[in-house]
């Protein structure tokens, strides 16, 4: 969104900048001032004067149409420049973005009361990136979750070369001037679709270990329910971990968005929670619950 409403800004200042040049310069239909007529000297033939004021008509569109090229040359250029700092951006907000996440998600941990979250134990040494084995942290952390190293090493192997084909793409994309365009848009889909989710790929449970072994977000918990809602009526707290919604397993807040989007409104579901290590099922309606949720760890278990 913020980089779309840049470049829409960018095209609105080219365009005016373009129009100042035209609206600088005299028009085409103005008078001929006396700079063509000698003084004291007769008036010129009908003629004569339309000659000089058609030369002189045509010197003036000749430079404005130069300034026009200059400054869409210019302008170009800039806006070459401008998508590349755009692109740069949209990385950063993203890092930053995750950044906040996590440490929202730590807040919230820290803050919430003892009883309400079972503290999780320490997720395995896969994600502490100081290993001198040669192996990626994705690589451990598939290992953690039970698979073998060479299945390992091929989920790696494809995902690092899809990697590598989006920034071959980006960078020719950006190189000859057609990053934006649908030919790039057809181009990326294409890569995307040769992608098979990881959690489809090992299942659910070993999904779990997975994320745990990272050091990402693995449960869902409530952080606040709202009064008068759904959720409250249903009897849900504060410090809840929400594991599954249906026949769902949740491993992040916006599977449960879309879980209560699916299906038909008010059909009763099934919600299971953790509670003070126990494990509950509480039914509610299918839609909106009035909860505030966020990403957190919490030890695997099984599903």
């Amino acid at each position: 969104m913020i980089r779309s409403f840049l470049v829409r800004a960018l095209f609105v200042a080219i365009g005016a900048a373009a129009a100042g040049i035209v609206f600088m310069s005299r028009a085409p239909n103005e008078p001929v001032s006396n700079e063509y007529r000698v003084p004291g000297s007769r008036p010129a033939p009908i003629g004569a004067l339309d000659s000089v004021t058609k030369d002189a008509h045509q010197t003036d569109t000749d430079r404005r149409l130069k300034l026009l090229e200059a400054a869409s040359a210019e302008a170009a250029v800039e806006r070459q420049r401008m998508l590349e700092q755009l692109d740069a951006l949209a990385a950063q907000l993203a890092a930053r973005s995750r950044n906040s996440d996590e440490t929202a998600t730590a807040r919230v941990t820290a803050s919430s009361p003892a009883a309400a979250v079972p503290e999780a134990p320490a997720p395995a040494a896969a994600n502490a990136g100081g290993s001198d084995d040669g192996k990626s942290s994705m690589e451990h952390a598939l290992a953690a979750a039970g698979l073998d190293a060479a299945t390992a090493a091929d989920i790696k192997q494809r995902h690092d070369g899809l990697t590598m084909a989006e920034i071959y793409l980006r960078d020719q994309a950006t190189r000859e001037h057609w990053l934006d365009t649908p030919r790039f848009a057809a181009e990326m889909a294409a890569i995307d679709a040769q992608r098979t989710p990881l959690r489809n790929e090992i299942g659910d449970d070993a999904y779990d270990r997975y994320l745990f072994a990272l050091g990402q977000a693995n449960r869902v918990r409530v952080d606040e329910v709202l009064t008068q809602s759904p959720a409250e009526q249903a009897g849900l707290q504060a410090g809840d971990l929400i594991v599954r919604y249906g026949d769902a397993r949740l491993f992040a807040p916006g599977e449960l968005v879309n879980e209560t989007r699916s299906g038909t409104a008010g059909e009763t579901v099934q919600l299971e929670i953790i509670r003070n290590g126990e494990r509950l099922v509480v039914p509610v309606p299918r839609g909106p619950l009035g909860l505030r949720v966020a990403g957190t760890q919490g030890a695997p278990g099984p599903s």
